[in-house]
């Protein structure tokens, strides 16, 4: 026997022979009913494997069952009574969807997921072929399917271009290189990592894997990756994930507690903030409630300057008991700040701003930053799709441009695809389907003789069953009430039909959604019903109570707001949600009105302060954290590694809560009133710790 050649017709892509092979393997391996076949059978009948040498056929078998075995496809081995060899089947529950059993609203809430997340979501192709499986390959059932009241509209990651290559290193356990840029020792090292999985905080990418020159697990943000992402290695796969690692572990873990813990922390908090801190931050630690209405909150920390960061940015809200090491340097860096703001202002008009460094600029996105699913994944799904919808006859006319949109699949991998499984066959008993293009608009069908084993769709692949919870956490609680419980149950079911395999995708936001509060304004924009709600607002400190029609719920930029007309404004306003300290449901509804304007929200999402901040303020901040402040916002470099930076606000209080995150390491340069309210500040802070 010849070794296997190129692929027969021109145009195939270089992974087609094995994707004919696999298939066709699965194909006679279904068409058996489970029952045993010899290996001999598959070498002679299994497309590619007669044109190969004993050593490549025994070599790209062994490659093939891995692959598949991989997506969750389990061929079984057993022993062969007559020739003491090997023999192999498939069961039909190692290949077809297990019934999840997911009722109609159930499947309504996991398409709606898509509705509000597939425009600039990174992993949209495998959320949609998922839903196509999950409704049994017919997608105009995502039709029936929205998401009222609800959108998400974020510009892709930075680092979102590199998310196609590290999904696929994490799928195959191969070892991959960049050059990275560690902003907290301001230089670009090369690493090599192997990959366990990816988080999404708000709109950002963070890559989890251990680092070899670390030595240890360490959390990367791709939009910090300098460079390409390669292989490190040809193996097929490089490393195994170490037996109780735990993606979920990352979840929701606030800049002090990123590491091993070093200390425990204990913080008074005023009780105009002791809401904030319950509903945010409690998770992280222990809430104790005093008599006047403050707490004690305590909390392990493994970094005590992102501790004292967050302490100093609640300002007088909140007071640091100890222990004594962060509380002498949460003072020291009230002192710095003093003498910085009791110092004459630098002098930086006639100053030439040194060249931001290519290296650090914000990269966007490449044009393939979409995360699709595997080959083998996606020729199946079509294959299913194709087949259920010929008819009784067993044809089907299709318009090209239906199907790519159902699939979302471009038309050149479309026809591509179709070419490949007209080439598929099932170990000699017959063909799976044949299909040819009628001009450019239409594809005609014809089932074959064995089609019958494609016709249920196959059981997810990890990817996609990890991408629908990745949706399920993304979306989740802020779905309207009746569509929320149903989602909760799907992902329930889900995961049960995931099995015991730990995912490698997860979602952890900083600040996690209140969900009384969520629940109250779903409720209220399903019912079109009123809402009271107590506010506050982070600029001025004050909080107010209004009662407000809400309309549509968004988010942007990595935050949760809702539209409303507030009856105390007069007028359309947008609330935050991390903000809301109560939001109640009334029993009295009201009208929509026709002339609040909605649509520009679904399409750009809520306007950056920036759009709507009256004041601007130009901020000086020192060459330690520059290369912070450039990462969030424009920024003018001066020749000692310092920047400028202007900075919208809407009142002093915030401006104020902003800079003392800093420390000693950034001061308002204008206007004065803005310098004054931070100083002023300072000092009395300074009289609260005994050190003025």
């Amino acid at each position: 026997m010849t070794a296997s050649g190129p692929p027969r017709e021109e145009g195939f892509a270089k992974d087609a022979d094995k994707q004919i092979r696999r298939l066709s393997l699965v194909a006679l391996l279904l068409s058996r009913g489970g029952q045993p076949v010899t290996t001999a059978l598959i070498r002679e009948r299994v497309e590619g494997y007669p044109r190969m040498s004993d050593e490549a056929f025994k070599r790209r078998f062994y490659e093939d069952r891995d692959e598949l075995a991989k997506l969750g496809i389990g061929i079984v081995t057993s022993k062969d009574p007559e020739t003491d060899g090997e023999m192999y089947s498939l069961p039909a529950s190692a290949y077809y969807l297990p019934p999840v059993q997911l009722t109609r609203e159930e499947l309504t809430a996991l398409a709606a997921c898509l509705a509000v997340l597939e425009e600039r979501f990174a992993y949209a192709q495998p959320l949609r072929l998922a839903l196509v499986s999950l409704m049994q390959g017919r997608p105009e059932l995502l039709e029936d399917a929205a998401a009222p009241g609800l959108a998400m509209r974020a510009e892709p990651s930075p680092g979102a271009a590199v998310l196609p290559k590290l999904q696929a290193a994490i799928a195959e356990r191969k070892t991959v290189v960049f050059r990275y840029y560690a902003i907290a020792n301001d230089e670009e090292l090369d690493r090599t990592v192997d990959p366990y999985g990816l988080q999404v905080v708000g709109d950002e990418w963070y890559l989890i894997g251990f680092c070899h020159l670390r030595r240890a697990v360490r959390t990367f943000r791709l939009s910090r990756i300098r460079s390409r992402v390669t292989h490190a290695t040809r193996s097929p796969h490089d490393f195994t994930p170490p037996a109780g690692f735990d993606l979920a572990a990352y979840r929701d873990r606030p800049p002090w507690r990123l590491g091993a813990p070093s200390g425990t922390a204990t913080v008074h908090v005023a009780p105009d903030m002791a809401w904030w801190v319950e509903a945010h931050y409690g998770r992280c630690g222990t809430v104790v409630p005093l008599t006047d209405g403050a707490v004690r909150f305590s909390t392990a920390y493994s970094t005590g300057t992102e501790l004292v960061s967050w302490v100093l940015g609640l300002g007088e809200h909140a007071t640091l008991e100890g222990p004594p090491q962060l509380r002498d340097e949460l003072v020291a860096q009230l002192r710095r700040l003093d003498a910085l703001l009791a110092a004459p202002a630098p002098e930086i008009g006639g100053a030439a701003p040194a060249p931001t460094p290519p290296a650090r600029r914000r990269r966007r996105p490449a044009a393939d930053w979409r995360v699709e699913v595997d080959r083998f994944t996606r020729l199946t799904v079509l294959a299913t799709y194709l087949l259920r919808h010929c008819d009784a006859e067993g044809e089907a006319l299709l318009p090209v441009a239906r199907v790519c949109d159902d699939l979302d699949i471009r038309s050149q991998d479309l026809r591509a695809d179709v070419r490949l499984l007209n080439l598929v066959n099932f170990g000699a008993d017959g063909a799976l389907l044949y299909a040819e293009y009628k001009g450019r608009a239409m594809l005609e069908v014809w089932c074959d003789l064995a089609s019958e084993a494609f016709e249920r769709p196959a059981r997810l692949s990890p990817l996609q069953a990890d991408t629908l919870l990745l949706a399920v956490d993304l979306v989740g609680g802020q779905l309207p009430v009746a569509s929320g419980a149903a989602l909760a149950a799907a992902a329930e079911k889900l995961r049960a039909a995931r099995g015991a395999e730990p995912p490698t995708l997860i979602a952890g936001d900083v600040l996690p959604p209140q969900d009384d509060v969520f629940t109250s304004v779903s409720a209220a924009i399903r019912g079109r019903r009123l809402l009271e709600i107590e506010y506050w607002s982070e600029g001025t400190g004050a909080t107010t109570t209004r009662v407000v029609e809400p309309y549509l719920m968004v988010r942007s930029r990595g935050e949760w707001y809702y539209v409303c007309y507030c009856r105390r404004a007069g007028g359309r306003r947008v609330f935050r949600v991390a903000t809301t300290k109560r939001a109640t449901l009334s029993g009295e509804t009201f009208a929509p009105r026709p002339d609040l304007e909605l649509e520009i929200y679904r399409r750009e999402g809520v306007p950056s302060s920036t759009v709507y901040a009256p004041r601007t303020a130009t901020v000086w901040y020192s060459a330690q954290v520059a290369r912070y402040v450039e990462e969030q916002q424009p920024v003018d470099r001066l020749p000692d590694g310092s920047c400028v930076a202007r900075q919208p606000y809407v009142d002093d209080p915030w401006l104020v809560h902003r800079l003392l995150r800093y420390g000693g390491e950034a001061r308002p340069l204008g206007p004065p009133e803005a310098a004054a309210a931070l100083h002023a500040t300072v000092r009395r802070l300074l009289r609260r710790y005994g050190a003025a």
